[in-house]
């Protein structure tokens, strides 16, 4: 219980954090609800050893105005009950404006990034914590890549309703090592249904802070864990 608690209060700083962004006026891209649709694979090899992949196919309004794809691959050691390690790449492609713009040509990512996660189960539900470090290689005008840092936390609670259901919070602060130091904040709510032994749907609600926008997001998730054992 010790645990749930420091979790929650732990998440509820985060939010805090959110929340007394600044605010202004908000523009046409920021007044509608955009979406995210994703699938993740787990696959674990052995006790050890297991992979997270992940699509996301994200959009300015829901369904339709292409924001991004990403996609990224994840491959996790674990070193005891509570931590693990992971290295990972992910290939992210962006159109970064809400207006359909002739001739536009998008923007392209090549990432690389370590995580080190620490998971803390209590009664009924988990406790997950993420510290990830990015190298991020974004194409530029010229047809080459600049390279930059970002650090992101995230601190996320999973906790079973039922044998079916799940709710889950999570609060992610992104962080660059330049400037400007802060990139983003992302605040989630959602509930889980598990569909099958395999399969786990999740439909939730994203508030997506930037230092000059906050956009709504409608986050619909698809889990499926394909484990070998």
């Amino acid at each position: 219980m010790n645990d749930l608690k420091s979790g929650i209060k732990c998440l509820l700083l985060l939010v805090i954090f959110n929340i007394f962004q600044g605010t202004q006026a908000q523009s046409e891209s920021e007044q509608v609800n955009g979406s995210w649709f994703v699938f993740v694979n787990q696959h674990r090899f052995n006790s050890k050893l297991s992979a997270l992949t992940d699509v996301q196919h994200r959009s300015w309004e829901f369904a339709q105005n292409f924001n991004q794809l990403l996609l990224r691959s994840t491959l996790y050691y674990k070193l005891d009950s509570e931590f693990q390690l992971g290295l990972g790449y992910g290939f992210i492609a962006s159109d970064n404006t809400f207006e359909t713009l002739e001739d536009e040509k998008n923007t392209s990512e090549h990432r690389i990034h370590e995580d080190l996660m620490f998971n803390r189960n209590f009664s009924h539900g988990v406790w997950i914590n993420r510290y990830r470090l990015e190298q991020r290689y974004l194409s530029n005008e010229s047809n080459g890549y600049d390279l930059s840092h970002r650090v992101r936390y995230m601190s996320r609670i999973n906790y079973r309703v039922t044998s079916k259901f799940s709710l889950s919070a999570f609060d992610e602060v992104f962080l660059n090592l330049q400037r400007p130091v802060f990139s983003q904040n992302r605040l989630y709510f959602g509930m889980g249904y598990q569909a099958t032994p395999l399969l786990n749907v999740q439909l939730g609600y994203m508030k997506n802070h930037f230092s000059n926008a906050n956009y709504n997001r409608i986050v619909l998730t698809l889990w499926y864990n394909t484990s070998s054992n």
